[in-house]
């Protein structure tokens, strides 16, 4: 969410507060307009979730020496999407599991049906 400081041109007047919320709560609804169109195609909800799954979001963070921290910042940054997808949508996120979990399904049925010796198929 953006920092309503930087709207404020002077905190002690009550219409520079007002314009500041106003254009604040303008500003995360667009946000969240602009993350609902993207949840709203099937395109977008593949690159939400392949970034989600690039972020290592459900997975432990932990290894050796410093890439802890690393995977940490990673981490972190598919947490806030997950919170902006949640905050968008708040079914969006159990719809991005289902349908990635159905790709994995479908990918390795179409795999094993590779495998096989054509008098087989």
């Amino acid at each position: 969410m953006s920092d309503p400081s930087n709207l404020t041109g002077n905190a002690a007047n009550r219409e520079h507060v007002q314009y500041a919320a106003r254009k604040t709560k303008d500003r995360r609804a667009g946000e969240l307009s602009d993350l609902k169109a993207v949840l709203a195609e099937t395109t977008g909800r593949r690159v939400l979730w392949r970034l989600l799954e690039h972020c290592s979001s459900f997975e432990s963070i932990w290894a050796e020496g410093n890439r802890v921290h690393y995977n940490a910042g990673r981490q972190d940054i598919g947490h806030f999407l997950m919170a902006e997808i949640q905050d968008a949508d708040p079914d969006a996120l159990v719809r991005l599991m289902v349908e990635a979990g159905a790709r994995k399904k479908r990918e390795r049925a179409e795999n094993i049906a590779a495998q096989r010796p054509a008098a087989e198929v």
